[in-house]
């Protein structure tokens, strides 16, 4: 199924904000954030929910709030949400929401970050990164029963070239939600919307992640373990290994040319750069150089001792 491409670039005038659809938000994590930025300026939205995240380093419950009374947008906590509350809205959209929901109808719109019926499930966009997929994006369906299964009403598509960091792409999606959204909003206003059914023989998916996800395997490829870094940095935890027997998270790395070693061991360190801030680390194939880690406390880590497998 192709992709709708191409955003909207110019904003809805406000003389037109009266006449659109009436929307509520159902949004939570960075995903959410960025789906409310890139539309309250231009949709008139009756209601926010959300609720707290865990697991990230983005306070992204706080910065809702905030960015709700700063527009003058009703903002309700999840668990403070009832029914009636949503009687006037004439679309819901859902973005970064983690909990089931009950009594839909075809008001609710859920947005998922990736082109489906690809990487239906879990962290869709840290698995395409990981992968070195070059097209991510956005799509809106019909929410039903299945995983992201529903009937698609748009797509918004994103072309990436590496390196490319979670909290960059994630900064694009972010635009991508807004003009899918202010497209279906606008679409909406003019008659029903339509979808389109999922190409089940396309269909791939991307299992839930916990922290042992955070692990770097030294056996892959440098070119594999940077993807990792990238895909699970800010606002994520951050790739971990360990070192002196505590763990570290690597925050940032760079591949560098491999070298032949005869008898190649994968996690050994091999250079110490001269402010010992820096390490260089052999892989399965490639090395790659360490250029910002820290401790669990936030310290920097100084690489002290070369004689060292990371890993271990």
């Amino acid at each position: 199924m192709a992709a709708l491409k191409g955003a909207v670039t110019v904003a809805l005038e406000r003389s037109e904000r009266d006449s659109l659809p009436r929307t509520s938000l159902f949004v939570a994590g960075l995903k959410g954030l960025n789906l409310l930025r890139n539309l309250i300026v231009d949709v008139e939205i009756d209601l926010v929910c959300s609720y707290e995240s865990k697991g990230t380093l983005c306070d992204s419950y706080e910065k809702i709030q905030d960015l709700c009374r700063s527009h003058g947008a009703r903002f309700v906590a999840r668990s403070d949400l009832q029914p009636s509350m949503l009687e006037g809205s004439e679309l819901i959209f859902c973005a970064g929401w983690q909990f089931l929901m009950l009594d839909l109808d075809d008001r609710y719109i859920v947005f998922h970050d990736s082109l489906l019926p690809r990487y239906r499930g879990f962290a869709p966009t840290v698995a395409a990164l990981i992968a070195g997929d070059t097209q991510l994006g956005v799509s809106a369906f019909r929410p039903e029963p299945g995983v992201d299964t529903g009937a698609i009403l748009g797509q918004e598509a994103l072309q990436i070239t590496y390196p490319a960091t979670i909290r960059d792409v994630y900064r694009r999606l972010g635009d991508a939600y807004g003009a899918l959204a202010r497209r279906l909003v606008a679409t909406a206003k003019t008659g029903s919307l339509a979808g389109t059914k999922q190409v089940e023989a396309e269909a791939t998916y991307s299992l839930w992640r916990d922290e042992s996800d955070y692990e770097v395997d030294w056996t892959q490829s440098a070119a594999q373990i940077r993807r990792l870094i990238d895909a699970v940095g800010w606002p994520y935890m951050g790739a971990k290994t360990r070192y002196l027997g505590e763990d570290i998270r690597i925050e940032q790395a760079e591949e560098l040319p491999d070298l032949t070693f005869v008898n190649r061991q994968p996690g050994k360190l091999w250079v110490i750069g001269p402010t010992r801030d820096t390490a260089d680390v052999v892989c399965g194939s490639g090395l790659l150089r360490i250029t910002k880690a820290t401790f669990a406390d936030g310290r920097h880590v100084i690489f002290s001792s070369l004689r060292q497998r990371l890993g271990r």
